[in-house]
């Protein structure tokens, strides 16, 4: 597994409710995956963005 690194950020009520909302799905068992995930969708984004395919090392297709 890839070290990980423990940040803090700050998120409005609304970005809290729908963290809440995907853990409670049961689809996500932790926060830190919910921002995981985002954070690959974002990768993804960014590279399209910039005419080029992007995979994470952690990326598999059951972890979007």
């Amino acid at each position: 597994m890839t070290p990980r690194r423990t940040i803090t950020v700050s998120i409005t009520p609304l970005q809290d409710d729908l963290l809440r909302a995907c853990m409670k799905s049961g689809r996500f068992a932790s926060v830190s995956e919910v921002v995981r995930a985002a954070l690959r969708l974002f990768e993804r984004e960014e590279a399209a963005a910039q005419g080029r395919v992007s995979r994470h090392p952690d990326t598999t297709p059951t972890d979007v």
